[in-house]
């Protein structure tokens, strides 16, 4: 149960830092920007949709990894054979990915609700939602 839950929280956190490298706004899940200013200063700071989406990835996917790396060290050998862990990493990045597209979807429903784009494939996701992208292409299918 703990590798598949490790397996799963790296791969939100891979999903978010491959989205924000590549613009993919539509993946986000942190698709606002944050200011920051420092107490008694005039400094202020601004955290964009990327920095979130670094952020996240680094709090996510360092500890899990970290986690699968020593995990002989937690457990004796021989808990998970090698066929269970190949089918939990399987299933458990699938669920991960799955969710992924979901929750970004919800959360950037109201954001992204008005956009057109003409692009096909992972170019429609840098103005649309995942949910967006499959409903217009299945309109399009049945008229």
């Amino acid at each position: 149960m703990r590798y598949g839950v490790a397996v799963f929280v790296a791969v939100l956190g891979v999903i978010q830092a491959a989205s924000a490298h590549a613009g993919l706004r539509g993946l986000l899940f942190f698709p606002w920007s944050v200011r920051i200013r420092f107490w008694r200063s005039r400094h202020c700071r601004t955290l964009t949709c990327r920095h979130s989406s670094y952020i996240f990835a680094g709090i996510t996917v360092l500890p899990s990894v970290w986690y699968l790396f020593v995990w002989n060290s937690y457990n004796e050998v021989g808990i998970i054979e090698g066929a269970e862990q190949a089918g939990l990493f399987v299933l458990c990045t699938l669920v991960g990915g799955v969710f992924s597209l979901l929750l970004s979807s919800l959360i950037n429903h109201w954001r992204l609700q008005y956009n057109q784009t003409q692009a096909q494939g992972l170019e429609a996701l840098k103005e649309v939602t995942w949910f967006q992208s499959f409903w217009r292409r299945w309109a399009e299918r049945v008229k």
